[in-house]
């Protein structure tokens, strides 16, 4: 599988600022993480109406789940300092263009989800959470479609790594 370049330069810099870090690609780890995010799109759609906070929690996981897949697979994933937003930021960087309009979501519903945890409110209803849906299964069903187009990431060779 050729090397995916789209995006190298944001990846090679959220690893040089510890928002990334390497680790083995794990195909089994990222379908098993895509696999929980189908789940908790079920749980948001369960919970919508007793429950909107958690609903958006479940949403959020979903998304970020099914990014972080991608990474896995990769070779990738996120440090605490990354957190969720390193998630986003790499994903996007590879996939956009052509599929920006459907991760753009992510950012909004992480929002959501952040404005109940921190106590900043959250002024979403039960048809705010069945509305997002449909954006939330869209970002789970891209990861899912190129969970095996993404090739594991490498630096590229240096000039004295090619001689004999």
């Amino acid at each position: 599988m050729s090397p995916w370049n789209q995006g190298r330069m944001t990846i090679e810099a959220l690893l040089a600022d510890g928002a990334l870090e390497r680790v083995p690609p794990d195909t089994d780890g990222a379908q098993a993480l895509l696999d929980r995010a189908w789940t908790h799109l079920r749980s948001a759609e369960t919970l919508a109406e007793s429950d909107v906070e958690l609903a958006y929690d479940a949403l959020h996981a979903a998304n970020r789940k099914a990014l972080t897949a991608l990474l896995l697979t990769q070779g990738l994933r996120p440090t605490r300092q990354g957190g969720h937003l390193s998630v986003y930021e790499a994903v996007r960087a590879q996939l956009h263009p052509p599929l920006g309009s459907v991760l753009a979501p992510y950012q909004r519903i992480r929002r959501a989800r952040n404005a109940a945890d921190y106590l900043d409110g959250l002024s979403a209803s039960p048809d705010d959470v069945r509305a997002d849906l449909p954006s939330c299964r869209a970002i789970v069903d891209v990861a899912a479609k190129m969970l095996g187009q993404m090739s594991v990431f490498r630096t590229e060779p240096q000039s004295w790594e090619l001689e004999g």
